[in-house]
């Protein structure tokens, strides 16, 4: 997925974040933690994404450097 990616209908991103935060509520309520944990977990799990693509991206760079 690229930076310039937007999806095709506005509002399923909408309702995704919505689908999100729902959850994050839920599992902050189970766990009867304060928001800044909550925040500190969706931070971690942002973070797994970021990286990952971070790896991918590293990994065709050194493909492409290979190829050379």
């Amino acid at each position: 997925m690229t930076d310039d990616w937007k999806p095709e209908d506005s509002q399923i991103l909408v309702d995704a974040w919505e689908d999100i935060k729902d959850c994050a509520e839920a599992i902050q309520k189970d766990l009867a933690c304060p928001d800044l944990t909550i925040s500190k977990m969706l931070r971690s799990v942002a973070e797994t994404f970021d990286n990952t693509v971070e790896d991918i991206l590293d990994k065709a760079e050194e493909n492409w450097e290979e190829e050379k």
